[in-house]
């Protein structure tokens, strides 16, 4: 295999993992799950970019933390209760792809995690999630 052939062999996923990212849609993965699916170069071309992705909440883990989708990629930045966010939700999330580095998020962002947070995000440290600037619970017909 030629050097452009596998060039273009990874720079492919990559760029199909960037752009299903930026697509709103309702799907069971996210972005962020399908990014690392695909593998490092899909990781590393999705990290810092904004995504916009529709997912259903899976678990509110406390006030500033949830997940959404399939393999519960972690949401953070966001007051849940407040914003009145309940596990099985249809969300709308946009926000900045980060690799999970708990101090790097309270102190970037401000973001006061309790215990039980703190011990999710230990747990999951250097996976990829998002940190939400915005999100809406989408209201789906009964």
């Amino acid at each position: 295999m030629s050097t452009r052939s596998k060039k273009t062999m990874f720079a492919l996923p990559a760029a199909a993992a960037v752009a299903s990212a930026l697509v709103v849609g309702c799907a069971e993965e996210t972005p962020v799950q399908e990014a690392q699916e695909a593998g490092p170069t899909a990781e590393a071309a999705i990290l810092n970019e904004t995504v916009t992705m529709q997912n259903e909440v899976t678990e509110i883990l406390g006030p500033n933390l949830f997940t959404v989708g399939e393999d519960e990629t972690p949401v953070v930045g966001v007051n849940a209760s407040a914003e009145d966010i309940q596990d099985g939700d249809m969300v709308q999330v946009t926000g900045t792809v980060r690799q999970i580095l708990e101090t790097d998020i309270e102190t970037g962002w401000g973001v006061d995690f309790d215990d039980s947070e703190t011990s999710y995000l230990v747990e999951r440290e250097l996976d990829l999630g998002v940190v939400a600037e915005d999100v809406q619970v989408i209201e789906q017909d009964p």
